[in-house]
């Protein structure tokens, strides 16, 4: 780490945070009002973040396959970093996120998360918590909202095994309850971006690009092992090429 990079991860945290802070106290009235605002404050919340990659770590993004953005199907998102969590909301026009259920508790923020039909769970995998995610998630999809999980249940470091972070039960109880297809996708944003992480590496990215790629996806009907497998196989498989050129 240089002190080059220490300075420019420095002045996209504070780029970042500070206008996060802004957005959200500006944005406050939006908690009242219909869903639209919510929507509108995700993309913006997007747009600060992308902003600040390019401004401050020199950084691009790139989106490869957006055919599944105006249908109502699950996105089944690899976890790296913070990085897709916010920048998705904005991608896939505020969806229903399954998070962990410490994130509600978060000042401000975690009204926006409430007020967006966000699904808070306990991450203990429990039948009860199961049937409640799939209960909350039916009725988003009634409304025509695509759901956002991250199957491995947490954030994961690159270069990570599957045996120590494997694709948990939940996404497949999802998958099965609510009869609509899973859209594995996959990125390379924690090759800049580790998981917690105060300081950003860019020069990881040869390319100077994140790119994020919603894969083929995965019919309704399969049973667990199958449906499982083929989520994990496309997923790392195409993670794995992203980084690989990278290196």
């Amino acid at each position: 780490m240089t002190i080059i990079n220490l300075i420019r991860s420095l002045l996209f945290n504070i780029h970042f945070f500070l206008l996060t802070t802004m957005l959200i106290l500006v944005m406050l009235p939006c908690l009242f009002l219909p869903f639209y605002f919510i929507q509108m404050v995700a993309k913006i919340w997007s747009f600060i973040l992308k902003i600040g990659m390019k401004i401050w770590l020199g950084l691009e993004v790139k989106i490869d396959g957006n055919n599944f953005l105006d249908k109502t199907v699950i996105y089944a998102v690899k976890h790296q970093s913070a990085w897709e969590t916010i920048f998705c909301t904005g991608l896939f026009n505020m969806p229903t996120i399954i998070i962990k259920r410490e994130l509600i508790f978060l000042p401000i923020i975690g009204l926006y998360f409430l007020k967006g039909g966000s699904i808070p769970i306990n991450r203990s995998n429990s039948l009860d918590s199961l049937k409640k995610m799939s209960k909350m998630a039916k009725k988003a999809i009634k409304k025509g909202r695509s759901i956002l999980i991250f199957p491995q249940g947490t954030r994961v470091p690159v270069y990570s095994s599957t045996r120590d972070y494997p694709y948990l039960p939940g996404v497949f109880f999802l998958y099965s309850q609510c009869k609509i297809p899973v859209v594995p996708v996959a990125h390379n944003a924690g090759l800049f971006w580790p998981k917690n992480s105060f300081i950003k590496f860019p020069n990881n990215l040869k390319s100077k690009t994140v790119t994020i790629k919603l894969l083929d996806e995965i019919p309704i009907g399969l049973n667990k092992n199958d449906f499982l497998k083929e989520l994990e196989s496309k997923t790392e498989k195409e993670t794995n090429i992203m980084i690989e050129k990278e290196i």
